[in-house]
């Protein structure tokens, strides 16, 4: 090969480096540049030309580059008059729902409906729930622990006890139903178990966990206590209208 060959190759893959680097994801970087904090999941062209859908947890905002602007809202399409905001949300969701390792949650019960939850034992909102999921004899139950310490500082202590336990679904109902709120509880020291309770806290992140209780019942998110809706999804009459949100999550 001859040596001008050698060099225009080499001056061509520099040029094609440099252009790599320079169209890498210069949305990205503006987002950088402009709002520090925000730290999205995944950033995509968006629905309108020129804004850009980004993703942060359970959240959906749009992005302008040229002017800089975040842009908080629904995007609805003119024609079928749909929340095209709505739809990406429930697509993410779904995506986030087949990834979660099942098998790293403590199980509570057989039934037919599956209902996955997150919860935080020292939250009141939690065991309100928690205590109607566990009335019913048609639900199985897929609990992750996901402490809030800036909320209940106790919680974590709490949720390390329900997993160094030996009966685990025993310690689970006795946490959540108040008895041990006052107790000064005895700790494992396996390291499994911490582990364990990592591992719960990175699939509620992945989940876009913010508050507690989060539960997925039968494949649909639901964000609180709302304690009419989580009726509704879980009843055999899926004829009812929907309710609206009736209880915060703390």
């Amino acid at each position: 090969m001859s040596k001008k060959l050698l060099v225009f190759l080499s001056v061509l893959l520099c040029v094609m480096c440099a252009q790599t680097v320079v169209w890498a994801d210069p949305v990205e970087d503006k987002i950088k540049e402009v709002f520090p904090d925000v730290k999205p999941d995944s950033v995509k062209e968006g629905p309108i030309k020129g804004l850009y859908e980004v993703v942060k947890g359970n959240e959906i905002v749009y992005f302008d580059p040229v002017t800089g602007y975040l842009i908080f809202g629904e995007i609805v399409s003119p024609k079928e008059k749909k929340s095209i905001t709505a739809d990406r949300k429930r697509q993410l969701r779904e995506v986030k729902l087949k990834n979660i390792p099942l098998d790293k949650a403590l199980k509570v019960g057989n039934g037919k409906k599956t209902v996955v939850e997150f919860t935080d034992p020292d939250c009141p909102f939690c065991r309100k729930a928690g205590a109607y999921l566990a009335s019913r004899t048609d639900v199985t139950r897929y609990v992750f622990l996901f402490p809030i310490p800036q909320l209940h500082p106790k919680a974590a202590e709490k949720a390390k006890y329900i997993l160094c336990s030996t009966d685990k679904k025993k310690a689970l109902e006795d946490v959540m139903t108040g008895k041990h709120d006052n107790d000064t509880l005895e700790l494992c020291s396996d390291p499994k178990v911490d582990e364990l309770l990592k591992e719960h806290k990175t699939v509620g992140d992945s989940a876009g966990v913010t508050g507690t209780p989060l539960l997925i019942i039968e494949g649909t998110f639901v964000d609180g206590a709302n304690m009419p809706l989580i009726e509704k999804l879980l009843s055999d009459d899926k004829t009812a209208t929907e309710p609206k949100d009736e209880q915060p999550r703390k």
